[in-house]
């Protein structure tokens, strides 16, 4: 298997108050505030959570298409994490909501039933939604 790594620095001396991700790539992002305060050019850890389950299922649901014979030109999603308390009273993310849109190129159209298909297969091959205890909810539109 496979083993994915990152970088994640903050330093109370530097000029700045955001701690940042360092990508196997070579990418640098930096990341919100240490005090809390949000501005929408920077991501937070949350974000990213949402980000990462909704990009897994883009990739799995576009694989799954193409494997079904089906070209998409187009995915679009505005995912939505809902912070929750558990049994204990420990905050988590307790659901993630995707309702992507997609458009296909091509003769081949699937029918809704298709579609709601694709995203079902697309939600079993998705290993980061396997991986978290989050109820994922996939609505098409």
């Amino acid at each position: 298997m496979a083993d994915f790594r990152l970088g994640v620095s903050w330093d109370a001396t530097s000029d700045t108050d955001h701690y940042v991700w360092r990508l196997a790539s070579g990418s640098v992002l930096r990341t919100q505030a240490m005090d809390g305060t949000l501005t929408s050019e920077f991501m937070d850890p949350e974000e990213a959570f949402i980000a990462a389950i909704a990009s897994c299922h883009l990739l799995s649901f576009v694989t799954e298409a193409a494997r079904a014979g089906y070209s998409v030109s187009r995915y679009q999603d505005n995912p939505v994490g809902t912070l929750g308390k558990d049994e204990q009273g420990v905050l988590y993310m307790r659901a993630v909501a995707l309702r992507p849109l997609v458009r296909f190129a091509g003769e081949a159209q699937p029918d809704r039933d298709a579609v709601e298909a694709l995203h079902r297969e697309a939600r079993k091959k998705c290993f980061i939604s396997h991986s978290v205890r989050s109820e994922i909810r996939i609505t098409p539109l």
